[in-house]
């Protein structure tokens, strides 16, 4: 049997890692690994308990079972779910408590991983500042193992008789072996379609847990030599544990293949531990390693919600130093809570029959109640007086008359060229003084994130797996100025100003959308969906053969300048860009298509909304300044092409000054994120994008 030193000491191993990792220790980028570490423990922990029951007793007790579970997990994780929301109500900023307090529901219906895993699966909800709660996700995955593994035990064990100790290992050892292989078959085929559902889902996970199970149940080593082995396997790895923390990083496709390394390694540690050679448990059982691993528990529920929050008190991510200094009284916390709550509940003696189960079920209401009453009462986000409305010059261009109803009285000029870069509009530049979050703000604060366009919800704006563009047409369907709109989520935040254009001047409009799909030949990553963004070529070809049957004769292009490189995984640099376009604009061209690159909204670098919750009556310290909201090497590209004589759309001064892009203006929330502008601004700006393309689209609809 391994012995509990090592048991103790592989806790702390992984509590190390996890609490390095997100204190932002340099090269310590994988430290995530240590939640396998603990998956792989738990998994063996609990099933060498039943089967040393089994063989004591002759039947498992599944009220044992979760008595014991009860003990162990749900005092602490009530005392931090409800000390976090207490603490949050302070300190975190006050548009992040209601999902929060869906947290803590989440948390008490042992669902907390299918709530981050649909947030995170979210394209809206992805770039989300992180919820306190996070780390729940892992309990979720436990407690969810915890309800089915038992009574599948108890199942395959049917029909032995007591004392035949071999069939009942060798039916969990089959048990396990199942498991494990299905799992880890559902956690690849997930790896291929959402890397999100993969990390939370617990059918991909409990390939972690069955294979500990598996060791649990794995007979003793009789050979001295195979001791030996096994012993100097323990080392090793301990030291793959170890080096995965430095070697894997976010780049890393995890789980899948990946996490097979820390979960043979954990394996390999475990099965040294009943070697009578000499172990990893050397390194294990010092006093250090055995204090940290009896409080492992504590110190990963209280570590996270402390670095959350603190860096909301801050305003920005913590210092090293910051981070450590977090840590630090994340263990203060554990050893408290060790010695006041964790520890005295589970030794209790008396603690038996209906009791433990009663003390669940109030600990469950006492959280489900906390959730449930801070969703009940939202904060007050808007605190200034009403603004009024902005106001902008109205369109100089005049819409072309209906041939039926009588003669054309305007003449559009020859080729025609739309503006260059142009003078802030002064509403923009009186929003630089604006302090306080106007009362009437369009959108709210709270209902920014829902603030989409139309096309959205009527499921124009493709999907991740669709490859065909959707047939989607606003304005005037039988217009014979056909004009497109083509992009990624970047091109679709313009759709409320180029359909109210599109509405006045009788066009066709069509939209060519599509979630995180750049419109030019470039294969990115998507964080989304954890993997290359593959199928973004077909949408690509498919849409552009679209437009040219749709018959488009200008076609805005717009993408996010900020979408990551299939390779490298950073923002994708200015020459595959620049290549991409080419490429695009030579084939809508040769379509008989002329198209406009669109400048790039700006890039505000933090969620909008919850920054504006947390500087209610200092929205300045929100506003943007501009060497962040746009990348200069793109803004040279654009240049470039106009060189050439590609038509840009310039867009940067309806959103910022020279120096600052305010996030407010006049009554109007500019973002409802952390990088898409709000459907209230977009439909303020339509009478500027008026007055800047009409002329163009006509002129280039009539002679294409």
């Amino acid at each position: 049997m391994t012995r509990r030193t090592d048991i103790e000491g592989l806790r702390a191993v992984a509590v190390l890692l996890v609490l390095l990792f997100h204190a932002g220790v340099p090269g310590m980028d994988g430290g995530y690994v240590g939640v396998d570490v603990f998956f792989v423990l738990s998994g063996f922990l609990i099933t060498s308990l039943m089967v040393a029951e089994r063989e004591e007793t002759g039947r498992i007790s599944l009220s044992g079972f979760y008595a014991r579970r009860i003990r162990r997990i749900l005092p602490m994780s009530s005392l931090v779910a409800v000390a976090t929301l207490g603490a949050a109500l302070v300190w975190l900023e006050p548009l992040r408590l209601r999902g929060l307090a869906t947290d803590v529901l989440a948390s008490a219906g042992f669902s907390s991983n299918l709530v981050f895993a649909h947030r995170g699966a979210d394209y809206l909800q992805s770039s989300l500042p992180p919820s306190p709660l996070q780390h729940f996700w892992s309990l979720a995955v436990e407690e969810q193992f915890y309800v089915v593994w038992p009574a599948l035990v108890i199942l395959v064990l049917l029909g032995v008789p007591r004392g035949r100790t071999g069939v009942v290992r060798v039916r969990i050892g089959v048990l396990s072996a199942s498991v494990t292989a299905a799992s880890f078959a559902v956690c690849m085929a997930l790896m291929g379609q959402n890397q999100v559902w993969a990390f939370y889902r617990p059918q991909a996970r409990a390939f972690e847990l069955a294979a500990g199970a598996l060791l649990a149940v794995l007979p003793a080593t009789g050979s001295s030599l195979l001791r030996r082995f096994e012993a100097a396997s323990s080392w090793a790895g301990l030291a793959v544990i170890v080096a995965c923390a430095f070697i894997f990083d976010e780049s890393t496709r995890f789980p899948g293949p990946a996490a097979l390394v820390p979960v043979v390694a954990t394996m390999a540690v475990l099965r040294g531990g009943m070697s009578a050679g000499w172990s990893a448990d050397a390194v294990l059982r010092p006093r250090p390693a055995q204090w940290l691993g009896s409080r492992s528990y504590s110190a990963y529920l209280w570590h996270w919600p402390v670095l959350v929050i603190s860096a909301s008190v801050a305003g920005r991510g913590l210092t090293l130093t910051e981070g450590l200094a977090c840590v630090a009284f994340s263990l203060l916390l554990s050893e408290l809570s060790w010695r006041f709550v964790e520890n005295p509940v589970r030794a209790v003696r008396s603690f038996t029959g209906l009791r433990p189960f009663a003390l669940g079920l109030s600990l469950l209401l006492v959280v489900a109640g906390s959730g449930l009453l801070a969703r009940a009462n939202p904060p007050r986000l808007e605190t200034g007086p009403a603004a009024t409305t902005p106001g902008l010059p109205s369109a100089t261009t005049v819409a072309p008359s209906d041939s039926s109803a009588g003669t054309v009285t305007t003449v559009a000029p020859p080729a025609p060229v739309l503006p260059r870069d142009g003078t802030p509009v002064q509403p923009v530049v009186e929003a630089l003084y604006v302090s306080r979050v106007p009362s009437n703000l369009q959108p709210s604060l709270g209902g920014a994130l829902g603030d989409m366009p139309t096309i959205y919800n009527d499921d124009c704006h493709a999907g991740f797996g669709v490859t065909e563009p959707k047939d989607c047409v606003f304005g005037d369907p039988a217009s014979t100025t056909v004009v497109g709109l083509y992009g990624d989520s970047h091109a679709a935040e313009w759709f409320p100003a180029f359909e109210k254009v599109a509405i006045k001047n009788k066009w066709r409009l069509i939209t060519y959308t599509k979630r995180g799909c750049p419109p030019v030949d470039i294969e990115v990553y998507s964080k989304v969906l954890g993997k290359v963004y593959k199928e973004c070529g077909p949408w690509r070809e498919n849409t552009i053969e679209k437009m040219r049957t749709d018959g488009v004769k200008v076609v805005f292009v717009a993408a996010f300048e900020r979408l990551l490189d299939a390779t490298s995984r950073i923002p994708i640099w200015q020459k595959p860009w620049r290549d991409g376009l080419r490429g695009t604009f030579d084939t809508l061209r040769g379509a008989g298509i002329t198209p406009v690159l669109v400048e790039d909204t700006p890039y505000p670098d933090q969620d909008v909304p919850t920054c504006l919750s947390r500087n209610r009556t200092t929205v300045t310290g929100c506003n943007i300044p501009v060497g962040v909201a746009f990348r200069p090497d793109l803004a040279e590209m654009r240049d470039d092409f106009e060189a050439e004589g590609t038509a840009v759309l310039r867009t940067r001064h309806w959103f910022c000054t020279a120096t600052l892009c305010p996030v407010i203006v006049g009554n109007l929330l500019v973002y409802r994120d952390d990088n898409h502008m709000t459907v209230s601004y977009a439909q303020w700006i339509a009478s500027q994008l008026d007055a800047d393309i009409v002329p163009f689209v006509d002129w280039y609809s009539r002679t294409s």
